[in-house]
């Protein structure tokens, strides 16, 4: 270590440097003496890391604390986070900060009353051309979010930009959502500004627009493909792109406010952050507030197994196969959040499975004999968890009980924001860029799982229950000539037995597993749907439920089912089927005479490579790409490709699918091939009743 401060240009880039005692590792029962450097910049944090890792042999100098934001760090420094109220003193040139009541734990805070804008731009493009940065600006429009009243701007380019400027800085909002503002809008903008010479203002710094230095990425996640544009920032006020956005999409305003509050995220981050960066946020914290050091690279290794202990070990949780078919009088009971209710309540984390402290632990894994979990201390995964397990339980029973209309939707934000972190809390334990994770951990909470659901269904079975499906952390049962007590008691003693709580989803009046698409006789665990007591659709796995089927198919299927819902028993709703089968041969007539909106049709797919990457496959896929890379927009991996099918059948075309950017007036959808698209959606919900629907 005296080497790195006696280094020159080390010893120029830091303010200053300390001795203190950290816990190097997570595993680590005992403090080592570190070397802390002070930086004078906060962004030669990378470069010094770089710098000190030359200097000696691999593995020599281990470093932490890297590659974390440093408004960040200071979140967690202060013990603040976003959106608090408080104090501020100043004293010495320091800024003292004094929380009052406020706290991460407050379910009942008050927020400022934001001004937040939407803001949309029109580049002079012709139909079915898109747009580039060498258009001119058309228009562009602001609308308040809360009153909707709109202000359109137009004129000559110049003027449009000095006026952009203008209503920014009369309206002064606080928030600024864009649809496309990362990868289009504000790099468009920028652009534009350049070409008319206009300083194009926009935060409240008074700091013209910058382009970004670096280019978007892909990356995966959960077996997907993802692209993330880089973000546009603005200094004194957030800029929100919704495109890029998925905790405003799944939970809206209010859910992003209390994820920032809680993880401890500056705004602009925590909106474009994924969910996983989010719980890595919320470890950070736990860590420093607990002198212990956040790697720079992930340093835990798992645990030598023998191929015997492997095979034990890994095998993830609990399926019982569906019954295919139609069924009635079936229950469906989940646990409530069990995976990382398993993790908190078990103490489950990367340093206290198999603990170096206390091999002799009576706190045991199920079915792993080597697997034992620490006694002495709480690990940061559950501590962590704490949080957003108890405010998740909270605003639920807010929603619950409030009559206020408003109140529910804000309280249901904000348990729905907690809801999609803890999610991915367990799938993070075994992430292998995770900070803080490994795959013994992950293993644990498996084992548990399995215990926990084979417990459940032999309560279940000793009930008089007929197990249909089974998976993870959801139960399907049937009993003929159940009353509510029936489940009641079953739900009682599950939580007795188990020690953690379930719920109880509903009953269906029916509902159908359904197979394979590849297979008919293969079950599918995550391929259903059916229909409650109250009448309300359950669906997973079909058409309608997924991102990538056209919209027009999709109400189409919906509409179908709501139909179906409206029937008590299986006899009722095959009844049902001539009124289902008009209902499908309206739509096939507007297919075949091409009385559908093309927008209707449009067919989404996250594509998995970039476009230079695929082989010549002839593809309706491929072809669409390759138009779009013809006029300059060259997609990358993860990134969304919409496109309409206008020649399927014929095979050694280039044309036999347009892009959805270069649709006109004049593209004409293939009647045949969606009339065949059409009768597959349909049929996937009218076979099981005994109805295959043809498209002739």
């Amino acid at each position: 270590l005296k080497s790195v401060i006696e280094n020159n240009e080390i010893l120029s880039m830091i303010k200053e440097y300390h001795f203190p005692s950290r816990y190097e590792l997570i595993t680590d029962t005992n403090r080592s003496q570190v070397l802390e450097l002070e930086l004078k910049d906060s962004t030669y944090s990378l470069k010094l890391a770089k710098k000190i890792e030359r200097m000696g042999r691999f593995g020599q100098f281990r470093l932490y604390n890297i590659d974390i934001l440093p408004e960040q760090s200071y979140f967690y420094e202060h013990d603040i986070f976003p959106l608090m109220e408080c104090k501020v003193d100043v004293s010495n040139s320091k800024l003292n900060w004094m929380g009052n009541e406020d706290n991460v734990w407050s379910t009942e805070y008050e927020l400022p009353l934001f001004n937040n804008i939407n803001l949309k731009v029109y580049p002079k493009v012709k139909e079915g051309k898109i747009p580039r940065f060498t258009d001119s600006i058309a228009s562009v429009t602001i609308q308040n979010c809360d009153t909707k009243d709109t202000i359109n701007i137009q004129g000559s380019e110049i003027d449009i930009l000095y006026q952009l400027v203008k209503q920014i800085e009369k309206i002064n909002p606080d928030f600024i959502l864009t649809e496309d503002g990362d990868s289009f809008t504000f790099p468009y903008l920028k652009y534009r500004s350049e070409i008319n010479q206009v300083d194009l203002i926009l935060d409240r710094e008074g700091i013209p627009l910058r382009r970004s230095e670096k280019d978007g990425i892909s990356y995966f996640s959960y077996g997907k493909i993802y692209f993330k544009p880089s973000a546009a920032k603005l200094f004194g006020r957030i800029h929100i792109d919704t495109y890029n956005s998925f905790v405003l999409n799944e939970s809206g305003l209010q859910g992003l406010y209390e994820l920032a509050r809680i993880c401890r995220l500056p705004l602009h981050t925590a909106s474009r952050a994924s969910i996983g960066k989010c719980m890595s946020s919320l470890q950070f914290y736990n860590a420093m507030r607990n002198d212990i050091l956040i790697p720079w690279k992930p340093t835990l290794a798992e645990h030598p197994k023998s191929l015997g202990d492997l095979l034990t070990a890994d095998r993830g949780g609990l399926i019982f196969e569906p019954t295919m078919g139609v069924h009635e009088n079936v229950a469906e009971l989940d646990f409530v959040s069990l995976y990382p209710t398993i993790m908190f309540k078990k103490n489950i984390s990367a340093e206290t499975v198999i603990c170096n402290c206390c091999s002799h632990s009576k706190l045991r894994v199920p079915e792993l004999l080597n697997y034992h979990i620490c006694e002495k201390r709480r690990g940061i995964v559950p501590i962590s968890l704490e949080i957003l397990l108890k405010k998740r339980a909270i605003y639920k029973n807010k929603k619950n009980s409030t009559a206020n209309p408003e109140l529910k939707k804000i309280y249901d934000a904000r348990q729905t924001a907690l809801k999609w972190v803890l999610v991915t809390s367990f799938g993070y334990l075994g992430f292998n860029n995770a900070k803080f994770g490994r795959i013994d951990a992950h293993i644990a909470v498996c084992a548990f799982d399995r215990q926990i659901l084979l417990q459940t269904i032999r309560i279940a079975e000793s009930h008089g229950f007929k197990i249909l499906h089974a998976i993870v952390d959801s139960i399907w049962i049937q009993k003929k000539d159940t009353i509510n007590n029936d489940y009641e008691s079953l739900k009682t003693e599950i939580e007795n037995k188990t020690g953690f709580p379930i719920s109880l989803e509903s009953t269906y009046k029916w509902i159908v597993f359904v197979p394979s698409k590849n297979n008919t006789i293969l079950p599918v665990s995550n391929r259903y749907f059916g229909v409650f007591e109250d009448g309300t659709v359950k669906m997973r796995g079909i058409e309608a439920r997924r991102h990538d089927t056209a919209e027009f198919f999709s109400n189409v299927q919906q509409g179908i089912l709501n139909i179906m819902s409206e029937a008590n028993s299986i006899k009722e709703v095959r009844d049902l089927m001539p009124k289902v089968r008009d209902i499908f041969q309206m739509h096939l007539k507007l297919l075949k005479y091409r009385k559908v909106p093309i927008n209707d049709l449009v067919i989404t797919k996250r594509i998995s490579k970039n476009v230079n990457e695929y082989e010549n496959r002839n593809t309706v896929e491929l072809d669409a790409l390759l138009q779009l890379n013809n006029t300059g927009k060259s997609l990358k991996a993860g990134q969304i490709l919409k496109y309409v099918i206008i020649d399927y059948y014929r095979k050694n075309s280039r044309k036999r699918s347009v892009p959805f950017e270069l649709v006109n007036s004049k593209t004409v959808y293939d009647a045949k091939r969606y009339c065949e698209l059409l009768t597959e959606t349909c049929n996937s919900v009218t076979e099981p009743f005994g109805l295959r629907l043809t498209n002739e």
